[in-house]
């Protein structure tokens, strides 16, 4: 199972990778340069829109799949 600690870890890995700013991620994703500090400290808990934004822009997409 994914946690939220998960995501917000994958976030930040990939921002740092594109070497984007946490205001430059927010700009870019529609989304508040607070939401993204906040997201990426395990303080915030995104609806699918905002994380499919973020997302979007870092060049990762989400998945379900089935449990074996």
């Amino acid at each position: 199972m994914v946690s939220p600690s998960d995501i917000a870890d994958s976030i930040y890995r990939h921002r740092q990778l594109l070497r984007l700013s946490q205001a430059e991620l927010a700009e870019l994703a529609g989304v508040s340069h607070s939401f993204v500090t906040k997201l990426e400290a395990g303080k915030a808990n995104p609806g699918l829109k905002q994380l499919n934004q973020l997302l979007d822009v870092l060049g990762l997409s989400l998945s379900i799949v089935p449990k074996i």
